[in-house]
């Protein structure tokens, strides 16, 4: 019997601890980086200006360089849309881009 009177105390400290006690949370800050491109729609091709990278398309591969292969260059004279989005590099959103972009993609 003594031994129960003595769970039981125990017991009713422990539960009386754990309410007592502040609740800890743990918060979590998620940081959206938006990074700047100019795009050229009927050609999707994308610049960097911040850091000076274009990005295209040769067939299914999306490549990058500081310069477009000379074939591609005279496209992105005019007719750019400036885009912030959220990813490194502009080809991880390019489905949104051309959804949200559609009346200025010719495919």
């Amino acid at each position: 019997m003594h031994t129960i009177k003595k769970l039981s105390a125990a017991m009713a400290l422990a539960i009386g601890f754990a309410v007592a006690a502040p609740a800890v949370h743990a918060e979590t800050t998620v940081t959206v980086t938006k990074h700047h491109y100019v795009y050229y729609p009927e050609h999707q091709i994308y610049f960097a200006p911040d850091t000076k990278v274009y990005y295209w398309r040769t067939g299914d591969k999306w490549e990058s360089g500081a310069v477009l292969p000379e074939s591609s260059r005279t496209y992105v004279t005019t007719g750019g849309v400036e885009l912030d989005i959220d990813a490194d590099k502009p080809y991880e959103k390019h489905e949104w881009v051309l959804k949200h972009y559609k009346d200025k993609h010719d495919d």
